[in-house]
């Protein structure tokens, strides 16, 4: 009778008015109203009877349960559905599930892993904690499970978009699983929600963190009254004005006191209008968004963002947008970031296809986007949207439940605080190419996402809601600045350091996207022009810095350094640029492509930069001749200031510069071609070349997936080279852009460091002459062929 009893022993109490809630079939169905036929109730029974009966009713609804839930059984026979809802009082005094438990019983063999070995670190296999994200939503909801309103909010706090908050709830039918992370610098729970097999979309994943001491009390709690769906505009409307009043931002970054040509100036009952630059100075915001993907939306929806440009009549904006026009009539993006700036206490925000009318001189003005930025009280990055068409404004489901603490098996368990890189690098923002000068050029940005605002000047960095005491994450990406150092460097830095950050800039430029592949050197004018600047305004007395040219993206002073850029693995040659930017800037690569340009650089004595060349054609025949430019000509303005600006426009069209360094061929003429996979080894992480089976013998390899070129000398060490396209089918579309299969030996080589080279392939001498070539890649950081070009000529050479 005892082992019945133990397997008739019911389950932990539960809520029942929510596990109905769980059952995918619906509600039970009530029982009968009893009425006046009901006949009457049996006479007590024994209490031996009662016994019986009750144990039998027992058996009979567990086997009904089973069966009825059978199919809700994965193949490990992990609990059903309804069964990760059950509720419990911890011994903490908090309500915990049976999906909780699962994450205790993990906690418990991490001590027992801890006891063995004090410093074990790894990650442990995942648990099924929750069926799917609904049973987890109601759970945190309508059973108060305190751990998992702490994970549902970890979930929701990694998801930047409402787009992706929404998608958390929407065809998400799987499980939700949690792992424990055991590290030096603390423990974690990883939770991820499975996704459906084959999908292309990322896993959705969060941590927890898992500390033994407990957080020191709030003074204030902000989500004490409950949920905070809403965003308190106060909050972040005390952190404006404390960074305008004692802050430094203002004097050290602000470009001048003009304000852009147009404004968007908010009124009353929800309407707006376009007005011209005030008299007198005035405080604005900036919107910095993304416009979406044409390809990906409807063109109805395209034809709605486009249409919400300002269009102009005899050089003036359409009367329409002078006089007050509601603005729900602009798409969802915009008409939300108005209410936002209108709600911080601002009058006036600058939007670009708003503010500047159609038919002006469009590249003009996009050469003033340092000023247009550098003189705003802020800029508002439109994190939360992946299109203008979506909006800014959500409910934050991730505060509908007030902060409370938790604790699993002697471990506090907080949610970490995405940090502010993560939140640049994965905003649908980051993938377009105009938002990178936006942020660069901006002293102070506003980073709205659906969740909560983060804070950025050059002296910190302030999180909504920080004061709740949300460890930051361990996993901050930094591979790209902080978005105010670029503006930090123009104005202290030294020359390296500038160009550095030039560098950083180039990096994080090309992988990004444009509606208008056009607009590739206008999209980071107002960068140029600044950088520009910088080194000008930093010449000793009156005398600004005449030495520095702008060239197709790189720069004349650190020109070797500029051009040993490289892509992480060679691409398709379609959609390529060259027919706007010489092959040797990285602005003749397609869109979206990844390039890597920071890495140890010793210049060499050899390289020097020579001029700029150009074609003209000679008057009164058909031929063309060859000119040089002068370094500094005669119509640059005088004001450092107006004389970026034409340096830049100029610069966008340098075609050919002249230069000499030492030349040699990169792969030897006697040298025998080999397949890549005789000479490759791979162990684990690991590859190498192993040339055992060629001993004493010149030999090269290219191999076709990823552009790598392999030459090696009979009793010297490698060089490993990358071009920059991959192999296509030969057409005259995309003659001389990639390197024709058995082409490797015309390679030739030009030294621009200690350890990097270009690779070129001549161009026709119909064009440029004998000594003309055009970039194919680039060779970097080799070590074992350190006299390469020794006893080399210096050779003078067109690049083009």
């Amino acid at each position: 009778m005892t082992n019945i009893q133990g397997i008739l022993e019911p389950p932990c109490t539960v809520n029942t008015p929510h596990q109905h809630h769980l059952h995918k079939t619906g509600h039970h169905p009530r029982p009968p109203n009893i009425g006046m036929d009901t006949p009457p109730p049996s006479p007590p029974r024994s209490p031996r009877s009662r016994f019986l009966g009750r144990h039998v009713r027992r058996v009979s609804d567990i086997v009904t349960h089973r069966f009825q839930y059978a199919p809700l059984l994965d193949d490990s026979h992990s609990p059903a559905s309804h069964d990760y809802c059950r509720i419990k009082t911890n011994e903490h005094g908090q309500r915990q599930c049976r999906g909780c438990e699962e994450i205790c019983e993990m906690l418990r063999e991490g001590e027992a892993q801890r006891r063995r070995v004090p410093q074990y670190t790894g990650t442990s296999a995942s648990r099924i904690i929750h069926a799917d994200y609904h049973e987890l939503d109601t759970c945190a909801k309508v059973s108060g499970c305190d751990t998992c309103q702490i994970i549902q909010r970890a979930l929701l706090l990694e998801q930047i978009t409402g787009r992706d908050a929404k998608r958390l709830e929407e065809d998400r039918q799987r499980p939700v699983r949690a792992a424990l992370n055991m590290s030096k610098s603390g423990d974690s729970l990883l939770i991820t929600v499975d996704t459906t097999p084959g999908s292309s979309e990322p896993v959705p994943s969060a941590s927890v963190a898992l500390r033994p001491d407990r957080n020191p009390p709030l003074n204030y709690d902000p989500t004490r009254s409950g949920g905070r769906l809403r965003t308190d505009f106060n909050e972040l409307r005390q952190v404006i004005r404390d960074c305008h009043e004692n802050h430094y931002c203002t004097s050290k970054f602000r470009w001048s006191k003009r304000n852009p040509s147009w404004l968007l100036e908010i009124l009353q009952n929800n309407r707006v209008r376009l007005v011209r630059r005030p008299p007198n100075p005035v405080d604005y915001v900036v919107l910095s968004y993304s416009w979406g993907n044409p390809e990906t939306m409807p063109p109805e929806e395209w034809a709605r963002i486009k249409a919400a440009g300002t269009k102009s009549q005899n050089g003036q904006p359409v009367p329409d947008r002078l006089n007050p026009f509601p603005q729900w009539s602009l798409p969802e993006t915009m008409h939300d970031a108005i209410t936002i700036t209108q709600n911080l206490g601002f009058r006036y925000i600058w939007i670009d296809s708003v503010c500047i009318p159609k038919g002006t001189d469009w590249d003009t003005e996009a050469s003033r986007m340092h000023e247009v930025y550098g003189n705003a009280a802020f800029t508002l990055a439109a994190c939360s949207s992946t299109k203008a068409t979506d909006p800014l404004l959500h409910d934050r489901l991730a505060w509908t439940h007030r902060s409370k603490e938790c604790k699993l098996r002697g471990q506090w368990l907080y949610n970490v605080q995405m940090s502010l890189d993560n939140v640049r690098l994965g905003s649908p923002v980051a993938q377009r190419a105009w938002t990178l000068q936006e942020e660069r050029l901006s002293p102070r940005m506003v980073y709205w996402t659906a969740q909560r605002w983060y804070w950025s000047c050059a002296e910190g960095e302030i999180v909504e809601l920080s004061q709740l005491g949300c460890p930051p994450s361990p996993v901050a990406d930094h591979s790209w600045s902080p978005p105010h150092r670029f503006l930090d460097q123009c104005r202290s830095g030294g020359d390296p350091e500038l160009h550095e950050e030039w560098l950083d800039i180039a990096e994080a430029y090309t992988r990004r996207d444009l509606a208008e592949p056009k607009d590739r050197f206008l999209a980071i004018s107002g960068l140029a022009v600044r950088f520009y600047n910088a080194k000008a305004e930093s010449g000793s007395g009156n005398k600004p810095l005449v030495t520095e040219e702008y060239l197709a993206g790189l720069w004349r002073d650190n020109f070797a350094r500029h051009l040993a850029w490289s892509v992480d693995t060679a691409v398709r040659p379609e959609g390529n640029l060259h027919y706007m930017a010489p092959s040797w800037s990285w602005a003749s690569l397609p869109l979206c492509v990844r390039t890597r340009t920071k890495f140890a650089f010793t210049p060499v004595e050899h390289f020097r930069f020579l001029g700029i060349r150009y074609l003209r054609a000679a008057e009164g025949a058909g031929t063309s001749t060859i000119e040089w430019l002068k370094s500094q000509p005669k119509d640059l303005q005088a004001d450092t200031r107006e004389q970026g600006q034409a340096i830049e426009e100029r610069g966008r069209n340098v075609k050919v510069v002249e230069v000499c360094g030492r030349f040699r061929r990169f792969i030897s003429q006697t040298s025998e071609e080999v397949a890549w996979a005789d000479i490759q080894w791979r162990r684990g992480d690991e590859e190498g070349f192993n040339f055992m089976m060629h001993p004493g013998q010149d030999l090269h390899a290219r191999n076709l997936e990823d552009g790598r070129v392999v030459s090696k000398d009979a009793h010297g060490g490698e060089l490993v080279a990358q071009l920059d396209y991959l192999l296509t089918d030969y057409d005259e579309k995309h003659k001389g852009v990639s390197l024709p299969e058995g082409a490797e030996k015309d390679l030739m080589c030009l030294e621009l460091g200690k350890s990097a080279m270009l690779l070129l392939t001549p161009t026709p001498a119909t064009v440029w002459g004998n000594n003309s070539y055009r970039r194919a890649g680039v060779c970097i950081g080799y070590c074992g062929r350190k006299g390469f070009f020794y006893g080399c000529e210096v050779k003078r050479i067109l690049l083009a």
